[in-house]
């Protein structure tokens, strides 16, 4: 594990978080930007993780409200990334990082997100996360899948949740209530359609999400065979292994193949 600090100080004796982030995808680039730089990082199956040392103890009522929020906002900046652990530690003598310092990631208020509806009486973090990254996906393509957004949810809170069923719940209950609004992002009151219009409706919104899916995973896949970690899919023979890109994107072996760039083909 390599430590990145320059500039340790003696903070010994103060109750300070560690907080660990798998992230599936190379951000280096974001790191000084977008969010500061983590104190240490590891290597693990083909992962890299990051450790941010933060100011201060969270395991209370208002302590985890900040480090939720700040955990939702590195889950919707960067798709790919996982929640492993936070701990507590007195030892260690490096200069702890404010949170004021993850202020460039993607958020919104949370009185915002919980504003005007039907979920006000939750405020759980994992629906709040869900609901957050299910807003910035509308923003960036005016639609989401029901099966995006449960991949997103399996991938990062299924160690968390109650059980899976409940998982799902609160997917399918943040679908349908955008589903209902046509995916708008405003007060807007749901008005009663005939069956042929919300049919009608359904058929154009599948055709969308059809064309997002294919994209999605069309840049996954390129990731892969181009990112940083591309030697580890090239099989001894030289060949892509399609089944790991497959495995590791989520997709299937016809996906793989049929968005592999042609000239990438061994």
């Amino acid at each position: 594990m390599q430590d990145f600090s320059q500039n340790s100080c003696k903070f010994k004796g103060k109750t300070n978080t560690w907080l660990r982030i798998q992230f599936d995808d190379d951000i280096s680039e974001e790191l000084g930007n977008s969010i500061p730089y983590p104190q240490k990082h590891e290597f693990k199956n083909g992962k890299v993780i990051y450790s941010w040392f933060l100011d201060g103890y969270f395991d209370t009522t208002q302590g985890y409200e900040f480090l939720n929020d700040i955990i939702a906002r590195i889950q919707i900046t960067f798709e790919n990334s996982k929640y492993l652990e936070h701990k507590k530690d007195e030892e260690t003598t490096l200069k702890p990082i404010k949170l004021k310092q993850f202020q460039n990631l993607k958020s919104r208020a949370i009185q915002k997100i919980y504003e005007s509806t039907r979920y006000d009486s939750t405020k759980d973090f994992i629906f709040y996360c869900l609901k957050l990254h299910a807003e910035v996906i509308i923003k960036e393509k005016g639609i989401f899948s029901y099966d995006e957004l449960e991949a997103f949810a399996i991938d990062n809170f299924i160690n968390k949740a109650k059980d899976r069923s409940t998982l799902k719940a609160k997917c399918r209950n943040i679908f349908n209530w955008y589903l209902d609004r046509n995916f708008e992002l405003t007060k807007s009151v749901y008005v009663k359609k005939d069956k042929g219009e919300v049919m009608a409706t359904r058929v154009e919104h599948a055709k969308k999400i059809t064309k997002n899916t294919s994209e999605k995973y069309k840049k996954k896949i390129l990731n892969c065979v181009t990112g940083m970690f591309k030697d580890e899919y090239i099989k001894a023979n030289g060949k892509w292994n399609v089944s790991k890109i497959a495995k590791d994107t989520g997709t299937t072996r016809p996906t793989v193949m049929k968005y592999l760039p042609k000239d990438t083909l061994l």
